[in-house]
């Protein structure tokens, strides 16, 4: 079937509470973005205080001649949707992530034909995180001028190499279609490598490729079958491409997760879907440059938080050889929201499983099939009926890859039971809101680390092993999440079981590393979160006993407990982002992800992070406050020595090394020399501005490697600097088009391109790209003390001077204005900008009153993004 571009051309309008104009929109689009965040809203801190509503897009699709067959796929629309066609009923959609194909053929007629699409996201909460609103992936015609057709989610591509290790490898290659062929049909293949040239060609269902190039993380070589469908005299009937990679595959107790052969451990990162000031928008190349981000920090793998992955990130993941744990749902019969999934699980789990394995099962990226996270009826007895049930669903459809179910043994000891079995209804049980929403009450901070410090004894009792037994023993990798002494002990028992750290704290890396590096039956790490995510609001945000000079802590007060509203930010507004992120959202590496880095093996010098100054002091106190530590934060250090206002006031440094010492020296002065400690060395030092250097050394006292941060000079300008980000498909796919991102990072520095990390600003960003620059926000302390905490948005008293210099960029720096710029761009850049679309500005502050879809916030340890949108 030929697959047509139907995503421009859309309007939209929301419909809650009285229709509201229509306006034109491209897909993929997310209404929840564009909506005013609120205290009030239901979903709370859940979407980071993002409201839901319902709204309604439609189109027009003209047709000189129906097409005898046609297919109307829609690959994400939150949380489902009513489609019409010509004012027909065309389908209901009913999984938020589920990627549904639609046949629309008898609703078309020649000429105009109307397509609209009814989402009702009204019903709050719906998702533990920020879900988005509407059709937030692509959309896509696929057409025939036959009705029979090669459906595009019914070809399954497998590949057996006999010698994986051989110098000259034969892949034999098999090509099955889900539809069964009519008595006389027969399908030619031609396979194509990377370049486009022919590497075999044979007919009906098998062929051999020989001198064949493996995939693999390192090397992901990537073949396409072009395939046609013939009926019994030779007519080709329909057309089909499908991309595929050679690999081999195996995972046991014995030899653990293996490709081509080879042992891989898994050093992933777990991510929500969202696109951080995109908010759920799946562009193609946001996601492209997610994957590539992750990679180049060092992740071989990722696991898809807690739904399927979208098309486009799997296809980067291909690309790249970045491996894919897909995961199909958050719940299963019992709530962990008031409307989420579990009210349609019982009903539609089968399709909606289905078709998230028909959509990866080609990809060689995905290696895990991931049935649930943290489900809470797992201690149930229909728990491993269900799981029996799904591995049987996904081996009828792809029998190659194994399947894992990730379980929080925490959470199932708090969770409650039924006897109900898998058809049954048990209100009581069903309607629970689940562990997480438990944790999640304002003792949940202290709650998790107490029970973090209880798990060896917990493990001890032998109960979790008990509760999880039943559905481990359908599957075939036991993934265990935030129990990293969980492997170990279980193996005891199931010495041929599998386990994965599904989920783990970011500082468990130093214990979950070594361990897998040690046991074979342990096939890696995922980290909550790889990358930082919209909602959940501020539960990973650490509290700070000294209000700092602007900010949260003036309303919240400086008070730490574990009750009430005592807890500093934990999901409170105006919380915005999760804040456990090892990258932030601008895509920047964290101190959290150099820790990693280190510890894997990744970076071998030393990283040198400084724990937040203008955070620890405040506004005046010559003394650090106190912390309050939310376990799934590990570090809150940032790689910076430029912390003016603080002279002469304790900095604590600490740096990440697999040395065995490291020595500090600021300008020329031995500072200390102080033991690595779980690949950590910490010094206190009083700030001065100047040089910082960390010397790693070995067990025997020789120098390993060294690293350096410099102090930012006086002067303070905005430092630009612009990424283009192109489609990443080829121009003959009708994906392809010849709109790009352009993410501009954006910075506040001296002349040299050292970052100012305690001058924050509020900024606005004007066509063109250039950046209004607010007075320092340490200078409007008062106000900021009696902002009202209901407003929607960070409206600073600087705003005035800034929409000034929006007109006059004679501003000056101390005043508010323009400053001094430098930026990398070429001389067609501002042209280019001045036409393109300002999609959203944001810092990476996990509490903020900034709304990421404006054209203006507060920058983060002096930094900013904005992103923009170049149209065909």
């Amino acid at each position: 079937m030929k697959r047509v571009n139907i995503n421009s051309g859309w309007q939209f309008r929301s419909i809650g509470g009285g229709k509201g104009a229509w306006q034109p929109v491209t897909l993929p689009h997310d209404a929840m973005i564009h909506e005013p965040r609120t205290p009030r809203t239901g979903n709370g801190y859940n979407t980071g205080y993002y409201p839901g509503g319902t709204y309604e897009y439609r189109t027009t699709l003209d047709l000189a001649d129906p097409p005898a067959a046609c297919l109307l796929e829609f690959e994400g629309v939150y949380p489902g949707a009513t489609v019409l066609v010509n004012n027909e009923p065309a389908g209901e959609l009913t999984y938020g992530y589920g990627d549904y194909y639609l046949d629309i053929a008898d609703l078309l007629h020649a000429g105009a034909n109307t397509v609209t699409v009814l989402v009702d996201n009204s019903h709050v909460p719906n998702s533990r995180w920020y879900s988005g609103s509407g059709i937030y992936r692509p959309v896509w015609l696929w057409t025939a001028d036959s009705t029979d057709v090669i459906r595009p989610d019914g070809v399954r591509i497998d590949t057996t190499v006999a010698d994986a290790h051989g110098q000259d490898v034969a892949a034999a290659v098999s090509i099955a279609l889900d539809n069964p062929l009519i008595l006389g049909q027969y399908i030619n293949v031609v396979i194509t490598d990377a370049a486009g040239g022919a590497v075999t060609e044979f007919q009906d269902n098998d062929g051999t490729i020989d001198h064949a190039q493996l995939w693999s993380p390192d090397s992901p070589t990537l073949y396409t079958a072009h395939i046609t469908l013939h009926d019994a005299d030779g007519i080709a009937l329909d057309t089909h491409e499908e991309r595929f990679g050679i690999r081999t595959l195996t995972c046991d107790a014995q030899h653990g997760l293996r490709i081509n052969g080879e042992r891989v451990i898994l050093n992933g990162g777990c991510v929500h879907h969202d696109n951080g000031i995109l908010g759920a928008a799946t562009l193609p190349q946001a996601e492209y440059r997610r994957a590539r981000i992750m990679k180049t920090q060092g992740f071989n793998a990722i696991r898809s938080a807690h739904n399927p992955l979208s098309k486009a990130f799997l296809d980067a993941c291909d690309e790249l050889g970045l491996l894919v744990m897909d995961e199909a749902f958050d719940m299963w019969w019992m709530h962990k929201t008031s409307y989420d999934y579990a009210g349609s699980f019982r009903e539609h789990y089968a399709d909606d499983l289905a078709s998230m394995v028909a959509k990866d099962r080609n990809h060689p990226s995905v290696v895990l099939y991931s049935i649930g996270n943290e489900i809470a009826d797992t201690k149930s007895p229909r728990a491993a009926e269900a799981a029996r049930s799904m591995r049987s669903i996904i081996r009828g459809i792809d029998p190659n890859r194994p399947v894992i179910d990730c379980v929080n043994p925490i959470s199932l000891t708090m969770a409650a039971k039924t006897q109900a079995d898998m058809d049954q209804h048990d209100a009581k049980v069903e309607g629970e809101p689940g562990l997480n929403t438990t944790l999640e009450h304002a003792s949940g901070p202290a709650l998790l680390t107490a029970i973090d410090k209880l798990m060896p004894a917990a493990l001890a009792t032998g109960i979790m092993q008990r509760q999880t037994n039943d559905v481990f023993d359908e599957v075939d990798v036991a993934g265990l999440n935030y129990c990293r002494q969980g492997p170990e002990r279980f193996h005891r028992k199931h010495p041929d079981r599998v386990f994965c750290a599904s989920e783990t704290y970011p500082q468990e890396i130093a214990y979950t590393w070594p361990d897998a590096k040690r046991l074979p039956y342990f096939i890696g790490d995922f980290v909550w979160t790889g990358w930082d995510y919209i909602g959940e609001a501020s539960v990973s945000a650490w509290a700070y006993s000294n209000p700092e000079p602007y900010g949260w802590m003036r309303e919240y007060g400086n008070r730490m407990a574990i009750r009430g509203r005592a807890t500093g930010p934990y999901r409170r507004y105006p919380g915005l982002l999760g804040g456990s992120g090892l990258i932030d959202i601008t895509g920047m590496p964290t101190g959290q992800m150099l820790y990693r880095q280190v510890v894997t093996g990744i970076r071998r010098t030393p990283a040198i992070t400084v724990r937040p100054m203008q955070l620890l002091y405040g506004d005046g106190s010559t003394r650090a406050g106190r912390t309050s530590r939310f376990i799934e934060r590990g570090h809150d250090g940032v790689e910076s020595w430029s912390w003016a206002g603080y002279e002469g006031r304790e900095a604590i440094v600490q740096v990440f090394s697999g040395g065995k010492t490291v020595q500090l020296t600021l300008n020329g002065n031995v500072v200390g020399t102080a033991p690595v400690r779980q690949c950590m060395a910490e010094f206190r030092v009083p700030y001065a501005p100047g040089e910082l250097v960390a010397t790693a050394y070995d067990a025997r006292d020789r120098a390993i490697s060294s690293s350096a941060l410099a102090s930012a000079g006086r002067e303070l300008q905005v430092t630009t600097r612009f990424e283009h980000v192109i489609n990443p498909y080829p121009h003959d796919d009708s994906r392809w088009d010849s709109s790009e991102l352009i993410f501009e990072s954006i910075a506040l520095t001296d002349a040299k391109g050292v970052i100012h990390v305690t001058d924050d600003r509020h900024i606005i960003v004007l066509p063109g790209g250039s950046v209004a620059v607010g007075a320092a926000l340490s200078e409007n302390d008062a106000a900021a003390s009696r902002r009202p905490a209901n407003v929607s948005r960070d409206v600073s008293p600087s705003g005035a001077l800034m929409k000034r210099a929006a007109h006059d960029k004679s501003g000056a720096a101390t005043q508010g204005g323009i400053l001094a710029h430098a930026a990398n761009n070429d001389d067609g850049l501002p042209e280019l900008l001045g036409r393109a679309e300002l999609l959203g500005v944001a810092g990476a502050n996990p509490i903020t009153y900034d709304e990421l879809s404006g054209d203006s916030c507060t920058t983060y340890f002096g930094r900013a993004q904005a992103v923009w949108r170049i149209r065909p």
